[in-house]
């Protein structure tokens, strides 16, 4: 058997879905494997963000598996990984996982991590392999939109923003995210659901000061699929009333998931961000899917008590 890893190509990208479906489908047990994630396209979604941080594995030259890596400024992670069901066990994701860490290996990563099955042996073995160490439970929450209350006051949609007032969002979301982590910058996801047109980026206000930001997808072809409105990142500012704003900008996410037609709103949070699981269960959020966040060398990253931060690592 001969393996080989490079980039994963444009043209590759509909069998690498079906990999990808099969895999996690498979792994779930479910009775169609490739009805996993319905209508979502999460791995064109990320190609077409970032093309050089998607790599793909050929076993006895066919596509094997894929994995990609996400590029948070000074924090960096990789996922999802998956190996063609038939050929997995015979090591084929090693290769995988050490390709993404040399395209994480620049200087200004900082904190590396990853999303895991925590019910998994074999997962949690495998990462560990490559330095990286369980941390904390991961709870994926969702809520059904409610809808009729409208926007909340305070509240801005990226899209609907001038291009002065743009440009001078977009600089305050890089203040705000630094003062969670330093060189925490989300900017690729920001502008990346803009181009594609997958989602909206919301902000909630203080006066004239940003307070907290959140980057959502819905729609079939978004990484959330039909019906759903994800939040792949959100933070507020940390400090004292830090819950309350994070209330503010779940009411503002939901005001517009119901404009985009979506039922149900998905976010998810670490157990050592105390708050802001307490005030997703306090909104009515519960947990649908609970896994692990693994942090590479133990770097105990943003998962603080006084960290106010929604994200999704899968």
């Amino acid at each position: 058997m001969t393996s080989l890893v490079r980039p994963l190509l444009e043209e590759e990208l509909g069998e690498a879905d079906g990999i990808y479906r099969r895999a996690f489908g498979t792994f779930l047990s479910l009775p169609d494997p490739l009805s996993f994630d319905g209508d979502a396209q999460v791995l064109k979604c990320r190609w077409t963000a970032d093309p050089d941080a998607a790599v793909a594995l050929l076993s006895d030259g066919a596509l094997a598996g894929s994995n990609f890596v996400t590029r948070w400024g000074s924090v960096g992670l990789f996922g999802p990984l998956t190996v063609d069901p038939p050929r997995q066990g015979r090591g084929l994701a090693h290769p995988l996982v050490e390709a993404a860490l040399r395209l994480l290996e620049a200087p200004q990563v900082a904190f590396r991590g990853l999303f895991t099955f925590a019910g998994s042996p074999k997962h949690v073995a495998l990462y560990q392999r490559f330095g990286y160490w369980p941390a904390s439970l991961a709870a994926m929450m969702s809520r059904p939109v409610t809808g009729g209350a409208g926007t909340p006051e305070g509240v801005e949609f990226l899209s609907r923003l001038s291009p002065d007032e743009q440009a001078e969002a977009l600089s305050a979301c890089r203040e705000l995210t630094d003062s969670v982590f330093s060189g925490l910058d989300v900017m690729g996801e920001i502008l990346s659901v803009g181009e594609q047109e997958t989602g909206e980026t919301v902000f909630v206000r203080d006066g004239s000061r940003l307070s907290g930001l959140a980057v959502c997808q819905t729609g079939a072809g978004s990484e959330a699929g039909s019906g759903r409105a994800a939040v792949k990142f959100a933070a507020v500012r940390s400090g004292s009333g830090g819950g309350q704003r994070l209330g503010r900008l779940l009411n503002a996410v939901e005001a517009w998931a119901a404009s985009a037609g979506a039922s149900v709103v998905v976010a998810g949070t670490g157990s050592g961000r105390v708050g802001a699981w307490e005030t997703l269960r306090a909104a009515g959020y519960r947990p649908y899917l609970q896994g692990l966040t693994m942090h590479r060398e133990r770097h105990p990253g943003y998962d603080r008590e006084d960290v106010f931060v929604l994200d999704d690592w899968r």
